[in-house]
């Protein structure tokens, strides 16, 4: 009895050191809770590009502005996205005494792919999507809350979809306000007043001479 004894002590003791050891493998299911604690999405750097070029400058008021990010998957399962500016998985939330979201135009017919981010992997995504216009109305120093949205499957079903977060802020160069709250529309119409009065009295000064 004591040599069993003596033989088993040794093989516990094997077990208990080994089985930590295992690494931990993906099995690709992923409920809530588990998908969540596999997935490490984070924003690696957010960014501004204004004007026709898309340049990496701050917006002037009145110019359609554009939000780039770049993603790194630092979790332990693959993820979906949408890359593309047909249907983007990027987007912002403005204030909208500095922001336009402008939507309703015409967007583009190409069908939007998911996406994989694997473990380890970097990618560059864009917004806003086709149809939808980010337009800077007013001057000064705002705030944007960044959202991208993304899916633990290739079918993007809504049941494995989740989102990651970030607030950035930025500049908007100053310049005439462009309509888009009431306030706005007082200061445009009174300035559009002024200048109407003053071209009517150089014509009256000029029919008097």
């Amino acid at each position: 009895m004591q040599v069993e004894t003596k033989q088993v002590l040794p093989l516990m003791l094997l077990a208990v050191t080994i089985i930590p050891a295992i690494p931990f493998v993906d099995l690709g299911v992923h409920p809530k809770g588990a998908f969540s604690a596999a997935v490490d999405l984070r924003f690696v750097e957010i960014y501004v590009l204004s004007g026709g070029n898309l340049e990496r400058r701050s917006p002037k008021v009145g110019e359609e502005f554009h939000i780039e990010a770049r993603v790194r998957n630092g979790g332990q399962t693959t993820i979906y996205y949408l890359p593309t500016l047909c249907d983007t998985s990027l987007s912002a939330i403005f204030d909208p005494s500095h922001v336009k979201v402008e939507t309703g135009r015409p967007r583009c017919l190409a069908v939007s792919m998911p996406t994989a981010l694997r473990p380890r992997e970097e990618s560059t995504v864009s917004a806003p999507e086709s149809g939808t216009a980010y337009i800077a109305i007013r001057g000064g120093s705002t705030t944007a809350t960044v959202v991208f949205t993304y899916n633990s499957d290739e079918h993007m079903d809504s049941s494995t979809q989740r989102e990651t977060q970030s607030a950035i802020s930025f500049t908007i160069q100053d310049g005439f306000p462009i309509p888009g709250s009431p306030m706005e529309s007082l200061i445009l119409g009174f300035a559009l007043s002024i200048g109407l009065l003053i071209y009517n009295r150089k014509l009256r000064n000029k029919a008097s001479r």
